[in-house]
């Protein structure tokens, strides 16, 4: 018995505020919300009270999940609006190209047509020299090969064979094709020129289609999840009632260590009854409560809740702390600290009628693992008494 009660005790003083509970489930609650909301959220009894706890902390850790989730998205949408914002601008930036290039294409045009007109007036007058010259050779031998011709190209041919036209013919015939080839230029440079345009403006606007659609999907996903962590907080609320009537409802020395006797001191009392409210709270090293508790953490919470300001620290820091006192002086609320040998390493609190209430686990290792890691009363005597390192009130 000795063996084993200092197996169970020889870790509670070890404090780590750095520490959280360990994350033990040994339920598997996703998909089963609804479920176990139903189970957790009134009446509860004796037998649920573990997975309940467990279940809370569970809607604990997923509600903050779903607010981490919620503000990851908040930020991608805040980059697809300036994606979204800056796809605008080039297709802004576009359209007022695409103005630009469509009146550079109309004044082309325009100069087109001219030209058009251009060749057609020296085609006119090409035409009249060739009647002159005809005139001069009294012959149509010339006008017969020339505009016999089955093309433009072949009467070009031919007009360079006629060696009677003179340089200034051959000139204007020479400009006339010069003329012709930079219209031909001209029309593949702005069809080119327009289906460029086109096509960046049909890729903006594909992107920007993109992101209002992912900028839809973000919409809706922070509204869903906004939603879902509405609807676990308000569980949560309901289940921390549930599991705080429960605990009210447990009898006031539990666990066969005695019952609460109230004292002289209204403060010591309830130091004493805060404590006792968390009886069945698992044993978590490190935690403060509410739910979880290593030894000294029952403390620190049970005299901030009963309004006397503590500061957190060890079993053997409030075993020098506050006023010494005798076995014989003392009072709900005053704590007992004990030691198995190597220093002040466990604690818990009178609550009157020779029995005090404490959080009992096996340190760091396996804590909150087994049903008897809890908050619990015990009598002080035999083997509680035998390790007692002394009584303080600090109150």
């Amino acid at each position: 018995m000795k063996k084993l009660g200092l197996t169970l005790l020889t870790f509670c003083s070890v404090f780590a505020m750095s520490l959280s509970p360990i994350d033990v489930h040994a339920t598997d609650f996703e998909g089963k919300e609804d479920e176990y909301i139903k189970l957790c959220s009134s009446d509860l009894s004796n037998s649920d009270k573990k997975v309940c706890q467990e279940f809370n902390k569970y809607l604990k850790e997923k509600n903050q999940d779903l607010k981490d989730e919620i503000k990851d998205t908040q930020e991608e949408l805040g980059q697809t609006n300036d994606n979204l914002e800056e796809v605008s601008k080039k297709i802004e930036n576009l359209n007022t190209q695409i103005d630009e290039k469509n009146k550079e294409i109309d004044y082309m045009l325009e100069s087109i047509s001219q030209i058009q007109e251009d060749i057609k007036e020296k085609e006119e007058l090409m035409r009249e020299r060739l009647y002159a010259m005809q005139t001069t050779y009294n012959s149509n031998w010339i006008l017969d090969f020339l505009f016999g011709s089955e093309d433009f190209s072949t009467f070009f041919s031919r007009v360079g064979s006629v060696n009677d036209i003179t340089s200034y013919e051959k000139e204007l015939v020479e400009d006339l094709t010069a003329q012709k080839e930079n219209l031909d230029t001209q029309k593949k440079s702005l069809q080119t020129a327009r289906e460029n345009l086109q096509a960046q403006k049909k890729s903006q606007e594909a992107l920007q289609e993109k992101y209002l659609e992912l900028k839809t999907a973000q919409e809706e996903k922070i509204k869903s999840n906004q939603k879902e962590a509405k609807e676990v907080s308000s569980a949560q609320k309901k289940i921390d009632a549930a599991l705080t009537e429960l605990i009210s409802r447990a009898p006031s020395g539990g666990g066969g260590g005695g019952s609460y006797v109230p004292g002289d001191s209204s403060v010591g009392n309830a130091i004493a009854q805060k404590a006792l409210t968390r009886l069945g709270c698992r044993y978590w090293w490190g935690a403060n409560g509410p739910n979880y508790f290593d030894c000294s953490g029952l403390v620190y919470w049970a005299y901030n809740q009963a309004g006397v300001s503590l500061g957190r620290t060890t079993a053997a820091g409030y075993a020098g702390s506050g006023q010494a006192i005798s076995r014989s002086q003392l009072q709900p609320g005053d704590v007992i600290t004990f030691s198995y040998g190597s220093g002040v390493s466990h604690i818990g609190i009178y609550i009157g009628g020779g029995s005090f209430v404490h959080a009992s686990g096996q340190g760091s290792g396996t804590v909150g693992q087994y049903a008897d890691q809890c908050v619990k009363t015990a009598p002080l005597s035999g083997y509680w008494e035998r390790y007692v390192y002394n009584y303080r009130r600090l109150y």
